[in-house]
């Protein structure tokens, strides 16, 4: 395996700003310049103050349970531990659970995290454990309930997990029918190429999932397999014990719903002021918590000086809200800029990894923060992948295409396969389209004693003409991609590889692929990247 590094902007442009250019939106990110070392010492020694040791054992009780229940690796179990060390941190990252592990990029996050963790303890001198956040509690299941591969006649394909939710449903409390799992594998078997590890990874898929099980916890089982060798903490926020140890999150939420309001109002306008568009749709109404009602959940508003669920018409006053919380803390949900105080609450949060867009909504979030009495963590841009696998890499080599020519969407066959005959094409049809349309401007010229509508009848004509020879111009050139169809199909086979349906390969394509051609183990061997002075970190890596 061979990797090369480089640096490259995400195209958020508050993200971007705030990776290279950082000291002009550090108001907005409450000055934690992410590139520093001074960064992280401070924030070290002053997260640890707030956590005494029967936090950090309820924490690590939990999780450890957890861990035993999604069958991590004693790697893994071994990294929960080092939590209970009272000048432990953590660095978080996270995700959405998705069929078959999500897009890529789910890796990539967790192994930033586990490579940053490394760097930090090297820095800090202290222990430093990689926490991975599984966000089973979004109730849109039409983010999480699909996964695409790129099929056996190199045709990129969407597998969609079947089901009914309610919209409000939360996938921790989605139970799957077995049904529901055996046929999303079926599809995988039937659309994935014979390859080495197919059989392997048919089994892992199904042995994965248990009766009874969410697609949270079923995404929690292949993460940790896929990621076995690797020293990193699942966390689910939603399990009943850690819901009652970070109660104290939602409880002052509720208690300062004012407050966070007019935090919120003042950080929109802050970074509307430094040129950007808000990451997240503001919701003035919203108190930032959402009330969950036999495993649904329903947006908590403001209402004549209490609090009622949207589109559910519970309303009760604040003091009530908060007598249900202390009964019952698994009643109320975080919304997307709660969340990362919610996990301040629960960990002692070194640093948060994430993707562009993760990074530019902190910038809301930090309202949030403030109204907790909390400043943000700094905020590191996971590393991305751009992978080439032996065929692949084989079929770039013959035709001289380096990784600079497919860093942005690019239509090789034209340029490599059909360059000189399209050309032609080009031309010839080009050619003929100017002179019908000089043409047809004599005869509008010539004609134009009869009436204004000489010019309309003849530019309807021109449109007319134009769109046949630009029929003739596309059979044409799919009749020379048959002509050169083992080429055209090598050509197409990348481009489809690394831009998985118009998208970059690593936020389309899931694992599967890879796991099929490569096998499990291949995942451990992926580099972890860890380097915060390099941001915007892109690895190109090549499997030969």
């Amino acid at each position: 395996m061979k990797c090369t590094i480089h640096q490259a902007p995400t195209g958020n442009r508050l993200t971007d700003a705030y990776l290279f250019d950082f000291a002009s939106v550090a108001h907005l990110y409450d000055g934690q310049n992410p590139t520093l070392e001074s960064t992280y010492i401070t924030r070290a020694d002053k997260v640890v103050t707030r956590f005494d040791q029967a936090h950090r054992q309820q924490l690590v009780d939990a999780l450890t349970v957890y861990s035993l229940q999604i069958g991590a690796s004693a790697v893994q179990r071994e990294a929960i531990a080092k939590l209970l060390d009272p000048r432990s941190v953590a660095v978080v990252t996270g995700q959405q659970a998705g069929l078959f592990t999500g897009p890529l990029y789910s890796i990539s996050k967790a192994l930033s995290a586990i490579g940053v963790a490394a760097e930090m303890e090297r820095i800090l001198s202290r222990p430093v454990v990689p926490v991975f956040w599984i966000a089973s509690e979004d109730h849109d299941f039409g983010e999480v309930d699909h996964a695409y591969v790129i099929d056996r006649d190199d045709v990129v394909t969407r597998i969609r997990l079947q089901h009914h939710f309610d919209p409000h449903q939360m996938v921790y409390h989605a139970s799957l029918a077995e049904g529901q799992v055996v046929s999303a594998i079926h599809e995988v078997n039937q659309l994935l190429p014979e390859a080495e590890y197919k059989t392997q990874l048919l089994h892992s898929l199904a042995s994965a999932w248990q009766e009874g099980d969410s697609l949270a916890v079923w995404y929690a089982r292949l993460l940790a397999q896929l990621l076995r060798n690797h020293p990193i903490v699942f966390l689910d926020p939603c399990l009943p014990a850690l819901r009652r140890l970070a109660w104290p999150a939602f409880a002052h939420a509720l208690q300062h719903v004012e407050d966070v309001q007019a935090n919120l109002k003042q950080a929109y306008g802050e970074v509307v002021a430094a040129g950007f568009v808000p990451e997240v749709v503001r919701d003035p109404l919203h108190s930032t918590v959402f009330r969950v009602v036999n495993g649904r959940r329903y947006v908590l508003e403001r209402a004549d000086g209490g609090l009622r669920t949207r589109g559910h018409g519970e309303e009760k006053s604040i003091s009530d809200w908060l007598a249900v919380g202390e009964q019952e803390p698994t009643a109320f949900s975080a919304n997307v800029l709660l969340r990362p105080v919610v996990q301040d609450y629960l960990l002692p949060t070194l640093a948060y990894v994430g993707g562009p867009s993760e990074i530019a909504y902190h910038a809301l979030a930090r309202a949030v923060f403030h109204a907790h009495e909390r400043s943000l963590p700094p905020l590191i841009m996971r590393q991305r992948m751009r992978i080439a696998v032996p065929s692949v890499w084989r079929a770039m080599t013959r035709w001289q295409i380096e990784f600079a020519q497919v860093r942005e969407p690019a239509d090789l066959v034209y340029t490599h396969a059909l360059g000189d005959l399209a050309n032609d094409i080009e031309a010839c049809t080009e050619q003929e389209v100017a002179a019908i349309g000089q043409r047809l401007l004599d005869i509008s010229t010539k004609y134009r004693e009869l009436g204004p509508q000489v010019d309309m009848l003849v530019q309807r004509h021109a449109k007319r003409e134009a769109e046949l020879w630009a029929q003739l111009r596309r059979k044409l050139l799919h009749l020379a991609e048959r002509r050169r169809g083992d080429d055209v199909r090598q050509l197409r086979r990348i481009e489809r590889w690394f831009w998985t349906d118009g998208h970059e390969q690593e936020r389309r394509l899931s694992p599967l692929n890879l796991w099929n051609e490569l096998g499990c183990d291949w995942f451990g061997s992926l580099p972890v990247w860890g380097s915060v002075g390099q941001p915007g970190a892109v690895l190109e890596i090549v499997v030969d």
